[in-house]
C-alpha cells in the first residue's frame, strides 16, 4: 500500500509504483469513486489510441480495449484514406 500527502489546495501526488502499475502518464484522465469509507481511484479508459512506452523505453501504440484488430490490410486502407 503507498500513501500520499493531501496539499493544502487539494491536491495528491500518485506515488510513481501506481503511476506505473496503471501506465499513467501526464494528461492522463483518471476517475474517482466512493465506496462506504473508501476512495476508488481508476485509469478513465479512453476511446482513443494513446501512445505509451514500450517494454525498451520506446513510444508504442496502444489500442484500448475491444478496438479492431489492426491487421495489415487495415493499416493499408487507412493510410489510402489519408492519401
Amino acid at each position: 500500500m503507498s500513501t500520499a500527502i493531501l496539499s493544502t489546495k487539494g491536491q495528491l501526488v500518485i506515488p510513481s509504483e501506481i503511476r506505473k502499475a496503471l501506465h499513467l502518464q501526464p494528461g492522463d484522465r483518471v476517475a474517482f469513486n466512493i465506496e462506504g469509507e473508501r476512495l476508488i481511484m481508476r485509469r478513465d479508459e479512453t476511446k482513443r489510441a494513446r501512445l505509451i512506452r514500450g517494454k525498451f523505453g520506446r513510444p508504442v501504440l496502444s489500442a484500448p480495449k475491444n478496438a479492431p484488430a489492426m491487421t495489415p490490410e487495415r493499416v493499408k486502407t487507412l493510410l489510402e484514406d489519408l492519401a
